[in-house]
């Protein structure tokens, strides 16, 4: 262990085991139902022993929809969704990736390892086929298991999702590039940028609102962000933050499989005032997916393109 790291380590110690969440009776029902997912964790177990964490929700009865959280986000992201679920028969279910939230680290993990962690979780809960949607740091796990298990996906959806590397300029390369060249500087950063999120939830929330377009401001200070906020708490909750660093070096890295494999229908839906995945990455995968249907809208961001058209991209998802 170098001295960086060791004194990274040290600086770190065990914090993320005392973040809770924010909530009271008179909370909306996304957020109670946020705090229910993180305080009741559910897992199967993957083919190779680690646990998956996973939240079930939306109509327990209707059309199986696998939803890939962000980054850093976990199963509690699927707290958004219930609603919408529910009201068109669709019964979500949220894994988490490995090292985020309860889910076994697997620090050696690649991008097209996740298929077979998502046939895992399918298998132990009795699905056969389903559809999978990936937002933002999501997206490429939907496109990965889009490829690689094509068989037993219906059709994939892509909100504001990260694309390939090739899809934008240096300068927008370099975090991800960051991870896998000096990952103890990568782990240094996301600790100071996540101090505030962890210390004062409404000035993070509002902090994230100044910097956001019109479209997303009272989003994030609203019941959506509170939610968002609650997944990355949980996100980094049990086994704090090298998972993370992995999961940014894996955006930075070859995604491991040819786009041009995709042969289900595709959903691209992305808004070019998004602040935080340049909409160049939506671009890119339309050219690139062969059966990619893309969805661009001029005023929206990062929320609000997923929030305006979540009705829309599951009745798309079941079509």
């Amino acid at each position: 262990m170098t001295s960086l790291t060791k004194a990274l380590a040290d600086l770190f110690g065990d914090e993320a085991e005392t973040e809770t969440i924010e909530t009271d009776e008179d909370s909306p029902p996304a957020l109670a139902l946020a705090e229910e997912i993180m305080a009741n964790p559910r897992t199967v177990d993957t083919r190779d022993g680690r646990a998956i964490g996973y939240a079930d929700v939306g109509d327990p009865d209707g059309d199986p929809l696998f939803v890939f959280h962000g980054f850093p986000n976990s199963r509690v992201f699927g707290a958004l969704f219930d609603e919408v679920a529910r009201e068109h028969g669709i019964r979500i279910i949220a894994p988490e990736r490995p090292g985020f939230g309860v889910s076994d680290p697997d620090p050696d993990r690649v991008l097209t390892d996740w298929p077979a962690d998502v046939a895992d979780v399918a298998d132990a809960l009795g699905i056969e086929t389903f559809s999978v949607f990936g937002i933002s740091g999501g997206g490429p796990y939907a496109a990965a298991t889009a490829a690689l298990l094509g068989e037993r996906v219906d059709r994939a959806a892509i909100g504001c999702g990260v694309a390939p590397m090739a899809s934008v300029g240096l300068g927008e390369r370099l975090w991800y590039y960051s991870a896998r060249a000096v990952p103890s500087v990568t782990k240094l950063a996301l600790w100071l940028g996540g101090r505030q999120a962890l210390d004062d939830r409404e000035a993070f929330l509002e902090s994230m609102a100044d910097s956001a377009a019109p479209a997303d401001e009272e989003l994030w200070t609203g019941e959506t962000g509170k939610v968002v906020h609650a997944s990355m708490i949980e996100s980094r909750r049990h086994h704090g933050l090298d998972p993370l660093v992995t999961e940014t070096r894996i955006y930075g890295s070859p995604w491991g499989f040819d786009l041009a494999d995709i042969d289900v229908p595709v959903g691209l839906w992305y808004g070019k005032a998004d602040v935080l995945v340049p909409p160049e990455m939506g671009l890119y995968l339309a050219r690139e997916i062969p059966t990619a249907e893309a969805h661009i809208y001029p005023d929206l961001d990062h929320l609000s393109v997923v929030e305006e058209n979540e009705a829309d991209i599951v009745e798309w998802l079941r079509t």
